[in-house]
Parts: C-alpha cells; structure tokens; sequence
C-alpha cells in the first residue's frame, strides 16, 4: 500500500470545502450540489484505492469493505439523524443507498475487470456446457476421459486467421495427452488424480457411447475447449470434479448447449444469461420489498467475500437456483404460495441444499397444525405449487437426462464427490472436521516466538521461561503437523497433492461427527423456539438458511444464499448495520488467511455465529430477559399484516 500524510491532509481539506459550499448555496443549488458531491466523493474514493494498491485483486477486496463499512456509517447517521428530529429525507436515502448497491454491483464484477477476456468463463463453461450436451453419451463420470481420447484422436490442430489466413495456433493434442505427466482425476473411481495413459488405451469405452455424428461433434466442442484456453489451465480443468449439477438442471442445460456449437460468442451469450438472473432477482426484491430491502441485498452481495465473482463470473447457469430461490420468498411477500412453492421446489432440484431452507417453512407449518387443528390455506397452496412444480420438473428432467440419472446422481455427487473434502468448502462439517485448537496454537506460537527470541536476547527472562517456552514452540510445531492442515500435509510428489489433507480431514470428522449432531439439535430446537411465534411463511424461509450451514458442505461461491438476509430488513432494520459489517469482516478474514482450510473455516464460523444471530433478533418476548438485563423486550413484527 503506498498512502502519504498529504494525501489525508487533502482529504480533509477536500470535505471540509465541500461542507462550506454546501452551507453556502440554497434551494435547488444546493440538492444539486450534494448530488454532484456524492457522486463525485465516491468516484474519488474508489480512485483513491486504486492507486494505493498495485495489486487489482487487492483493490477489489478493499473497496468491497469500504462500500460496506460506508453503508453502516449511512446507517448509523442515519438513526443519529432520527434521535435527534432531524430525519433525513426519503430522496436523499434513495440516492445514497443506490448508489452504494451500484458500487457494491460495480465492485463485485471487478471493476468491469473481470480477470479473463471476452467475458466468458472457459473452466466453468466446459464443465457445464460439455457436461448438459453430451450426458446421455458420458453421465457423471466420463467428461474428462472422453476429453482425452477426443483430443487424441484430433491429434496436431493449426488455427489460422480468416482474414490474413496467419497460422495462429498450433497444438499437438495427441502429444498433450499422451505426456507422462499428465493426469485427470478419475471420476468413476476413488476421485483422486489418476496418469491419463490408462485410459488411452482404449478408446472404446467412451467412443462406443456416441454415434459418429455425436462424436464428431465433441470432438469439435473439445477442440474449441482447448484452444481457447492456456496449456496449464486446460490441464488443470481435467483435475475439478467434474459435473456434478442434478438432473434438473440438465433441463435448460441441454436445451441451451444443444441450440448451437461452442464458439466464443455463444458462450458469452451463455455467460450472459446469469447476468439477466442476477438482475431479475434483484428486481424481485425490489417489487416485493422496496427500494431499500433491494439496495441492501446487492450491498451485501457485492461485498462479501465467500461468493465472489472468481468463482462462476461469466459461468453458464450458475446463479439460477439463486434467483429462484429468493423469488419464493418475493412471491410469498406478494401473497402468491402456489408460485412461490413451485419456486423453492425448483431451486430445490436445481442443486439439492436450497431446499433445505423448507425447514423454516415446515416449522412454521408444523406450528400452525399444533396451534389452530389445522393447516392454513396459505400453507396448502404452497404445498400444492410445489408438488406440481415437482410433478412436472422430476419428468422433464428424465426425459433430458436419461431414466438411470438420478440412481447416477446419487452414486456420483452424494456418495463420492460429497464425501470428498475440498479446500474451498464451508458448512459444519467443515468447523468440525478443521482442527481449530492446532490452528489457534500456531497463530499465537507464531506472534509470540519473534517476541520471545528478543526477550531471550536482551535477557529479559529467566532460563527456566526460555525452556518452558522452547517447549511450547515445539509442541506448536508437532500439533500443528498432526493437524490435517493444508499448510502442513500438502504434498506435490504425491499423485495428488491432498491426499493426506482429504483423508485426515474425513478422518477427523468421523471422529466427531457426534459433535455436530448435537450442534444440529440444539440449532434446531433454538430455531423451533423462535418459531413458535413467527406467523409469516416468507420469513420462515429467511431464517431457515441456518440449515444450510448446518446440513450442507458446499463449496464456498455458494454462500451468495445469504443475501436471504435483506429481506428480513423489512421488519428489523436493527439488522442492516450488522449485515454490512459481516459483509466487511468477510473480506477481512479473506485477505487474513493465506490457507485455503483455514480462511473457508473461519468464513463458516462467522456465518453460522450471524444466522445464529438472526434467530436471537427474531426471538420471543422475555428471551434475554436475565441474560442482558437493561435490554428492552422488543418483538419484531411478524405477523401475516405487518409483513
């Protein structure tokens, strides 16, 4: 970072100039001017980072906490405004808070620099693409082997310009694949990295799946692939996970990657239609909730840090089960249940954890049957769009997929892929199976041994504290090793480099799995607790997020489901400020790990510690009653009319 006094000297200066013009225009002059000003202070601001900062990831990750440290300062003015009867007005909150979301929007797309060319994400896209076109002839396990041998039989490919016709390209695929070297991981088996050569050697297993039109045609598809992207990169896709989504979303996935041949444009037209998702879903927001709920949604998830754009920027059809996720909840908002339950059952079967959140639903449900004898009309309705948006869905999903591919979706995603840790997830499990205690010993062994080198030195302590310390910095050393850490287990001679990472984490979850069932349960029952009292569906499912914290690993891009949060500040606007500085100390844990393990572990803690929190702000009368004394007893606003 590269920031001089003078430049806070300037800064000061530069408010406090602004502040005496302001005091000295009236009327339309002066609304005139403070638009300008915020426009222009916010431009600055971000400049101002910019230039601070060689590296542009840097940038990113700071100007996503300054946005949310800014949108609780508003916030926080904000109520000082109201204590003191000096509110601001509604204008004026509209014009900050949009124009904070758009920065918010603008920061999570990078600045409009997105990190690779013409907006299309070729790792994701092969995998979803390729995946959804050719399911029928590969399934889940054969992508990356049927890849091999399609490039193999390509052998040398030259790209030429069409203008100048210029030799651009010339890649000897067959050589590629059929370096010592190289390895995929091997989908069908135990899912670690396996050398190619064994499956080269015979073709007819993934050719005997394919007419020769099919093949001819991925075989160009894998082309494309290939030359579109870096040596190392490619080789690094054939070592994901392959496809994994379940068979429902193969349903518009085929119909999409059927319509044309992978070429650039069309898969920035792919690319595109998550762009049009994420919009609609913040338009959802808007007509259910207001201006307000929806400025704080993209706030939020613009500037926290466990679903950045890296991840599924550019992908095709990742953000899908997202927007009709918080569609359900827009639609129950606007008194529409038969949609809204036909909604959460489709993000349900679009990726399995959102559905999850029908807990929340079933709790409130349950409550009602045990209270009133009966199941309110609501309830019913709901019910009965989601069992038709089930009833339709799991048919046309067969008919996409094929008759076995639920059976295959089990077997693959559920029982292996799931069972298989990696270094970006979060859940419970992921608290669980991480040694936190290790950790913690390294990090404080680690500050405090530079101290004690000089203490040693200087002669500040007795020999019999430089040996008990000497003692404990081996201790730190040894634990830290029998962690399961990545930061000690990584491995690059090893066929695969985790390894031994993956099984002492899995290892160490079967030790204490009891641990997090009873974690589960006392979630659970805080949460039917709360429930009780909690009349409106749309909120139910809000909170209901919890469980999938709780029940589900995930990999980390999908903790965007959080923004379930912001319609909760329809009713609880103590809430906002919160949300933005769990948003900000997202991308302070982000940037103060260097450890994949660690830094995922650490953004679960604190997302499971403010769902947690959530259900304490929407908890009966008399809760903290004794447990905070001088709190006021204050209940939020849940029922059907208030809502």
């Amino acid at each position: 970072m590269n920031v001089r006094l003078p430049v806070f000297v300037a800064i000061l200066i530069g408010f406090i100039l602004l502040w005496l013009v302001d005091r000295s225009l009236e009327g339309r002059q002066r609304l005139v001017f403070r638009y300008l000003s915020v426009i222009g202070s916010t431009a600055l601001v971000f400049y101002g980072i910019s230039k601070s900062y060689d590296d542009h990831a840097r940038v990113v990750d700071v100007s996503k906490a300054a946005i949310a440290f800014m949108a609780a300062g508003c916030v926080f003015y904000e109520r000082h405004r109201a204590i003191k009867r000096r509110p601001i007005s509604e204008r004026w909150k509209k014009f900050v808070g949009i124009t904070l979301a758009l920065a918010a929007i603008v920061a999570y797309w990078h600045g409009f620099r997105w990190g690779y060319p013409q907006y299309y994400h070729r790792w994701d896209q092969f995998h979803y693409y390729m995946g959804a076109k050719y399911f029928k002839e590969m399934g889940y396990d054969g992508l990356y082997k049927c890849t091999l041998i399609a490039q193999d039989e390509l052998g040398t490919v030259v790209e030429t310009d069409p203008d100048t016709g210029r030799v651009t390209s010339r890649i000897d695929m067959s050589r590629e694949v059929r370096h010592p070297d190289k390895k995929i991981r091997n989908l069908g088996g135990d899912n670690l990295l396996v050398p190619a050569s064994q499956f080269l050697d015979h073709p007819e297993q993934c050719k005997s799946l394919f007419t020769p039109e099919r093949w001819e045609l991925f075989k160009n598809d894998v082309k494309f692939f290939r030359v579109v992207s870096d040596k190392g990169y490619w080789e690094d896709m054939q070592k994901d996970h392959g496809y994994n989504p379940p068979p429902v979303w193969t349903i518009l996935g085929r119909f999409f990657a059927e319509l044309h041949p992978a070429t650039v444009r069309y898969c920035q037209f792919l690319a595109m239609l998550d762009v049009g998702l994420l919009l609609g879903m913040f338009a959802a927001l808007w007509w259910a909730f207001g201006w307000r709920v929806c400025a704080v949604g993209a706030i939020f998830w613009g500037c926290q840090s466990s679903a950045p754009f890296y991840w599924t920027g550019g992908a095709f059809l990742r953000q899908d089960w997202l927007f009709w996720l918080v569609l359900s909840v827009c639609l129950l908002r606007k008194k529409y249940p038969k949609l809204a339950g036909a909604a959460v059952v489709y993000a349900g079967l679009l990726r399995i954890f959102p559905g999850l959140v029908v807990v929340g639903l079933l709790v409130a449900a349950g409550w009602h049957i045990v209270r009133k004898r009966r199941m309110a009309d609501e309830h019913k309705k709901m019910l009965i769009g989601g069992t038709i948006g089930a009833a339709v869905l799991i048919p046309l999903s067969l008919v996409a997929s094929g008759t076995h591919s639920y059976q295959e979706f089990y077997r693959h995603t559920l029982e292996v892929h799931d069972q298989t840790p990696l270094t970006n997830h979060m859940g419970l499990r992921v608290l669980v199976a991480h040694d936190m205690k290790a950790q913690a010993i390294y990090q404080i062994g680690t500050a405090l041994e530079p101290v004690a080198e000089v203490a040693k030195k200087r002669g500040l302590i007795s020999d019999r504290v430089t040996q008990r310390a000497s003692e404990f910095f081996h201790f730190k050393e040894a634990a830290s090793g029998a962690s399961g850490r990545m930061k000690f287990t990584k491995d690059v001679k090893l066929r695969d480099p985790f390894e031994v990472w993956k099984r002492m984490r899995n290892e160490r979850y079967a030790r204490y799995k009891k641990v997090a069932y009873g974690i589960i349960l006392l979630c659970f029952g805080f949460f039917v607790y709360v429930l009780r009292r909690v009349k409106t569906l749309w909120v139910a499912e809000c909170l209901g997020q919890i469980f999938i914290i709780l029940l589900s690993q995930l990999t980390c891009y999908y903790y965007s489901f959080m923004i379930l949060t912001a319609p909760l500040t329809r009713l609880r606007r103590d809430i906002e400020a919160p949300l933005f500085g769990f948003a900000a100390l997202s991308q302070i844990v982000w940037v103060s790990s260097y450890w994949n393990d660690d830094k995922y572990t650490a953004l679960t803690l604190i997302s499971l510690a403010f769902c947690i929190g959530l259900l304490c702000a929407f908890a009966p009368r008399g809760f903290f009653k004794g447990l905070l004394p001088g709190r006021a007893d204050s209940t939020p606003n849940t029922s059907p009319t208030g809502a």
